[in-house]
């Protein structure tokens, strides 16, 4: 007769799994659905939000406000709104780098939501502040118009490479 052992690690997984399938869940589906809030992959909401005042001088006749979704705004009203702003002669590279830097921040970060007392993906609540935002319609749809501006050499319009730094944002908007 051969004798069969088994570890007492052995033992709880196999248990737990049954016990995952008795009530009718599968572990793969709970582990994704709720993400887990850790200090290290946790932004404050201020910190995704901006300071609402804290304007920042851009260019000379250019301010924008420093970080979060109210950059973003103020970064993507300026760039559909280049041929108005003169003193802005790259054709708003920099804008979109640093607004791709600024998304890419949010990227595989997380955001403690006090009153559900939930863990929810840092880029989900970005994407609501924006629409939320007074100037902001849908981030997606503004990076997209933005895009689909015709770029002219005799006029101030966003430049291919502004151009390639907004389609890497709209990668990761819609990446998650």
């Amino acid at each position: 007769m051969k004798r069969i052992s088994i570890n007492e690690s052995e033992l709880r997984k196999l248990i737990r799994q049954h016990l995952v399938e008795e009530m009718g869940m599968d572990s793969k589906e709970t582990q994704e659905s709720k993400p887990r809030c850790m200090t290290t992959n946790t932004i404050p909401l201020t910190e995704l939000v901006g300071e609402a005042g804290d304007y920042d001088l851009y260019s000379p006749g250019v301010t924008k406000r420093k970080r979060g979704v109210n950059s973003m705004v103020d970064t993507l009203g300026i760039l559909n709104n280049l041929r108005l702003f003169k003193d802005i002669t790259d054709g708003g590279s920099h804008l979109s780098y640093e607004m791709m830097n600024n998304l890419n921040k949010f990227r595989n970060k997380h955001y403690y939501d006090e009153t559900s007392g939930d863990c929810h993906k840092a880029m989900d609540k970005v994407i609501e502040l924006y629409k939320e935002n007074e100037h902001g319609t849908e981030l997606v749809k503004d990076i997209e118009r933005v895009l689909s501006l015709q770029t002219k050499d005799d006029e101030y319009t966003p430049s291919p490479r502004a151009k390639e730094y907004l389609k890497r944002c709209l990668v990761l908007v819609k990446e998650k």
